[in-house]
């Protein structure tokens, strides 16, 4: 098997993620830009190699400032001796904003373009973006941006900050264990799914209440989706996570194989696939098995959370989870709250999966001050 050098596996899986990203980002532009189109005479590619041009101009500054400020900060905290907040993340942020952004805009413009020759059919990916709310789908798009530049600034900090801090006995890196002792494991795996269930709760409760308050009663197949993507949310996001560790690459691919082969994610998979394949026979039992491993699913985290990189896998997590509340909405369509109230519960839930992030990366991703 080949072995890639560390810096080559953290520009693979950095390039990885970024791809996701760009896809994400085109969804938004590809409505943006379709807006405008009727006929492939009225797309525009000047816009776009303008915002490509920029995009890498801007990046490469954002690189060299990036370094520039670093050297600055551990100079700063070598003649202090106290570790402060670095730069970093701002400048890689932004860098990452840049690329993003030009790509997804020109993955959504080529997209328009070859398709602009034609009606668009039902069904298609054009016509399935419509149902999305423009705002959600910018919003997943940033923070997954933020998510990527967050890995991508603490794989460089671990590169060129940690062991310049450490040489100088100022502080170290707390390294996240491996895999954690069961108990431990249990309480972690415990607490993420009570929190997603909390920021799904908001998110559901941001659809509801409003119509409640107008005298609304939700029909049964709302509550129910309802219960299931509160309940249940937290194990879809965890089964997404599971397949992007897959697709990174060594060592998440590792920490995925050993989370998936344990016996509760074995199980919980197992229901899912026979709760969908009986539920062509018997709609009842098939749902009642599907859910149950979808709860499983939820409850246990598939096991990725004791296992997978943290600080990113978190966070990440907690970002899904929120998205994922207004993805599949009251009737499992996309929906942006209602009213005054339904905006005050989505403010909440913001601000409750926002806090407990970044407490989350806090933990994951601290430096520890050496003794003199």
């Amino acid at each position: 098997m080949l072995v890639l050098p560390g810096g080559w596996r953290d520009v693979l899986a950095s390039l990885s993620i970024g791809v996701i990203a760009t896809l994400l980002a085109t969804a938004p532009a590809t409505v943006l830009v379709g807006r405008e189109v009727r006929s492939p005479a009225d797309v525009h590619w000047q816009p776009v190699t303008v915002t490509a041009i920029v995009a890498v101009v801007g990046w490469l500054a954002c690189l060299g400032l990036r370094a520039a400020a670093s050297r600055r900060y551990l100079a700063k905290v070598v003649a202090t001796r106290q570790v402060t907040w670095s730069p970093v993340f701002a400048y890689t942020l932004v860098g990452w904003l840049l690329l993003v952004g030009a790509g997804g805009f020109a993955f959504g413009t080529y997209h328009v373009a070859s398709t602009a020759d034609a009606p668009v059919e039902p069904g298609s990916y054009r016509d399935n973006l419509v149902k999305y709310p423009l705002p959600l789908l910018f919003l997943g798009v940033v923070l997954v941006t933020v998510g990527c530049a967050g890995y991508a600034a603490l794989k460089y900090r671990r590169r060129n900050e940690f062991p310049v801090l450490k040489e100088y006995g100022i502080a170290r890196e707390v390294t996240p264990p491996g895999k954690l002792p069961k108990a431990e494991a249990f309480k972690v795996r415990t607490r993420f799914w009570i929190e997603g269930v909390i920021i799904d709760g908001l998110a559901f409760a941001s659809g509801i209440v409003p119509r409640l308050l107008d005298g609304e009663r939700p029909s049964d197949d709302e509550l129910g989706m309802g219960l299931i993507s509160v309940i249940g949310g937290p194990g879809i996001i965890s089964f997404a996570l599971l397949v992007a560790m897959f697709l990174l690459g060594w060592p998440a691919r590792s920490s995925a194989l050993d989370a998936v082969r344990q016996p509760s994610s074995l199980t919980a998979i197992g229901l899912t696939v026979v709760g969908f394949a009986v539920g062509e026979q018997n709609q009842l039992l098939g749902s009642i098995l599907a859910t149950a491993g979808v709860i499983l699913a939820s409850a246990t985290c598939l096991n990725i959370m004791d296992r997978g990189s943290q600080p990113w896998l978190g966070f990440v997590y907690f970002a899904g989870t929120y998205l994922l509340g207004y993805f599949m909405g009251q009737s499992g369509d996309p929906a942006l709250p209602e009213g005054i109230s339904g905006w005050a519960l989505a403010l909440g839930g913001a601000v409750f999966a926002a806090r407990e992030a970044r407490e989350h990366w806090r933990k994951w991703a601290t430096l520890e001050p050496l003794r003199e």
